[in-house]
This record gives C-alpha cells, structure tokens and sequence, in this order.
C-alpha cells in the first residue's frame, strides 16, 4: 500500500492495475498499453522470468521493472529480458527516480537499472 501510495502522489503517474496472477497481469497490459510494469519477484517467485517472457510476447509490450531481493535474481530477471531491477532493500525514495529515468529513456540504449545508480 506504501508503494500505491507513493506512486500515485507522483505528479505524471498513475498505477493503471495490480494484479496478482499472471494472466490477470498480461490482460491489464495488453488492454492498458502502460510505459512500466513493476514487478515483484517475491510475489511471482520463481515465475519471474516466465512472466517477463510472457510480457515480451505481447504486440505490445513495456518496460519491465523487477523488485529483486538479490544480486542473483536481479541477474536472472536481466537475463530474462528484464529493462532494470531496484533492490528490494533500497529505500522508498530511490524507486521514483529509477521509473522516471525508466518512463523517459529509450530501453535499446539505456542500461539496466539498478539501486546503486
């Protein structure tokens, strides 16, 4: 709820679905066309990268964001075609600038992402 929250104080932003399930969140996509998804890994487990596969099938498909809890799983999300991570342990106030940067760049040519920057 923190997270909705700071989100939708966010002057240009507006959190468009949430879902819990992973067809829930491909039809919210493929219906709302957003900039970002934001995904927690720890919600989607070990089907993160199956996810981001799945998102990148769609005719349309955004920039990808994975809240990871490691280094490790941020590598493998990267892999998986993941645009960035945010480590889970960053604080609240790092997450917004990593989606500007996100919401404004074009994925080809920026880097992953990542809490350090």
């Amino acid at each position: 709820m923190a997270l909705l929250m700071l989100l939708g104080d966010e002057p240009g932003m507006a959190v468009i679905g949430i879902s819990d399930r992973r067809e829930g969140l491909l039809s919210v996509v493929a219906t709302s066309q957003p900039e970002v998804v934001l995904l927690d890994d720890g919600l989607a487990k070990k089907a993160t990268p199956l996810l981001i596969s799945d998102l990148r099938r769609l005719q349309y498909h955004p920039k990808v964001i994975v809240l990871a809890p490691d280094p490790q799983t941020a590598a493998t999300v990267l892999a998986a075609g993941a645009d960035g991570y945010i480590s889970k342990t960053a604080p609240p106030d790092e997450l917004l600038p990593i989606l500007r940067k996100m919401r404004l760049s074009d994925t080809h040519l920026c880097p992953p992402v990542n809490s350090s920057m």
